[in-house]
């Protein structure tokens, strides 16, 4: 196959993978603390990241097992540094306690969760979205959590920017969902944008707020279900933070009416964020042959194939599901009640 290079045009592009991007939106998004132990095909972020750890003043440790990972990364958070762990379906099992203790201590953390065969072992180097039940149920009792999977090099950047936002605006575990065919992949894509990212940490006291407060409770039932977070250190912000059930000031409790206003007060946390929260727009004509309802790495063959269709006059849309949780229920269902035929494709044994 015989080969030349042209300059197409001048616009400055850039050649990463998926997980690479993952990195420099975490890095983009002030990650302070990265925490994680090696494991297929999550490893090139621990790579990246530690490749970059001198030159963005981040702490990147390779701890001894993911369940260090978690809870080290949580006590960063908890500190006030934008933390990150990244692992694949085996390590998340094992970081699955620790999860909890950052729904129950209401810790911001983002959790890269990056899927192969499994169970057990698997297939360490393959790929598949089985995991997806798995992330969005994983808990003792129920809690809420934001569970979003790009689908692109790009989306793995901006989705993780937003990850990190999303986690301190609601204090909550943030799970970034991707696979070993998105994260390990290479792709030559744009160079980011970078004008229009805010970054949002959320109801963060200072001690001039602490000041005006007659008494501070770190875990206050609010309407939104997100309470005032004052970070160690701060002047008037002392409190308890308990990984039991506990009432506003954050003592254990275990009176019924206790929990259950603060088990309330932090599933409000998901109706806030199914109003802010907005899944991108169907790609295509709504009124078209075939609609394809998918998520994650499956978008780029799936464009592929919509423009094959094409060549034998078949028009196809594409609806790529990015927010697993809270899930675009509204939008899923107009556009679903538009499609003539409905193909949903996913790299599962059960239709997930």
């Amino acid at each position: 196959f015989k080969f030349k290079l042209e300059k197409v045009d001048n616009t400055e592009r850039i050649f990463m993978s998926g997980n690479e991007a993952v990195s420099a939106g975490a890095i983009k998004a002030g990650c302070k603390f990265f925490a994680a132990y090696p494991m297929t095909p999550a490893s090139s972020i621990l790579h990246t990241m530690a490749a970059f750890e001198k030159s963005y003043n981040i702490v990147v440790k390779h701890t001894e097992d993911e369940i260090a990972a978690i809870n080290m990364a949580i006590g960063a958070s908890y500190a006030g540094a934008r933390s990150m762990v990244a692992t694949s379906g085996g390590g998340f099992s094992l970081m699955v306690e620790g999860f909890g203790l950052a729904a129950q201590t209401e810790t911001p953390i983002v959790v890269v969760e990056a899927q192969r065969p499994g169970p057990a072992t698997g297939m360490a180097t393959h790929s598949g979205q089985g995991d997806l039940r798995f992330v969005l149920h994983a808990s003792t009792d129920e809690f809420p959590r934001i569970v979003i999977a790009p689908g692109d090099v790009d989306q793995c950047y901006y989705k993780t920017i937003e990850a990190f936002n999303l986690a301190e605006k609601y204090q909550l575990p943030v799970v970034v969902l991707t696979d070993k065919y998105l994260g390990e992949s290479y792709i030559s894509t744009e160079e980011f944008k970078n004008d229009g990212i805010v970054i949002d940490r959320g109801l963060v006291l200072t001690e001039q707020d602490l000041e005006k407060m007659e008494e501070y409770k770190r875990y206050k039932v609010t309407e939104s279900g997100v309470s005032p977070r004052a970070l160690p250190g701060t002047k008037g912000g002392e409190h308890v933070a308990s990984s039991y059930e506990h009432d506003e000031e954050g003592f254990e409790r275990e009176e019924e009416e206790v929990r259950i206003a603060m088990h309330d007060k932090r599933f409000r946390k998901m109706e806030q964020a199914s109003r802010g929260i907005k899944n991108p727009a169907v790609i295509g004509n709504g009124y078209s042959d075939i609609t394809v309802v998918s998520w994650g790495s499956t978008k780029g063959p799936i464009l592929d194939a919509i423009k094959m269709l094409e060549e034998d006059v078949i028009f196809a849309n594409f609806l790529q599901i990015i927010y697993m949780s809270p899930f675009p229920s509204e939008q899923v269902e107009e556009v679903l009640s538009l499609a003539r035929r409905t193909i949903i494709i996913e790299n599962n044994k059960t239709s997930q």
